[in-house]
């Protein structure tokens, strides 16, 4: 009994903890009618985004965090370097390694963008064809993968904003 006390407990600590930065974010959006810079921060990865996005954590076992706003779905994968033997390889390396691993999607291959190792692939969710592109950046114990969701009907025109997004990720 004491055990499902303290994980439902737990659980309820977690989703209190998530509510928090949703309902924040959803504050944030409503205090102006104009877009802000914002940043988000989530376990030693900061990104600057706008107020139109919103964080939440939880959303998927694959995922550490998801963020978005009503055209671009951004999120993070962290790969810590405890769990691998690639605290040796570069940013570089390791998204070529990466992509390997991924093959099956069919990813482009690894190029830089902005000075980011970065792929893409196609991916279908709910019928529409959606673009997605890696980013790779690496930590002090960890590389984190940001994707960058956008309908591929709208890759041309977000694919600007994503790069400068993606320029504003800093690691620790």
């Amino acid at each position: 009994m004491k055990k499902v006390l303290a994980v439902l407990l737990a659980l309820c600590l977690a989703l209190s903890l998530c509510a928090c930065n949703f309902v924040k974010d959803i504050a944030d959006m409503a205090a102006s009618d104009k877009a802000v810079k914002k940043t988000f921060e989530f376990e030693g990865i900061s990104m600057e985004l706008t107020t139109d996005f919103l964080r939440m954590d939880f959303v998927s076992e694959d995922y550490e965090f998801v963020v978005g706003d009503e055209n671009i779905a951004i999120f993070g994968m962290k790969i810590d370097f405890e769990e691998s033997d690639l605290s040796n390889y570069s940013a570089l390396e390791f998204a070529k390694y990466f992509r390997d691993l991924m093959s099956e999607d069919n990813p482009t291959e690894v190029a830089e963008v902005e000075g980011i190792p970065s792929m893409q692939y196609a991916s279908t969710e709910d019928g529409e064809e959606q673009t997605i592109i890696l980013m790779f950046y690496k930590a002090s114990d960890c590389f984190w993968i940001l994707g960058f969701g956008v309908s591929s009907s709208d890759y041309e025109e977000f694919y600007p904003e994503i790069k400068g997004y993606a320029k504003t990720v800093k690691c620790d």
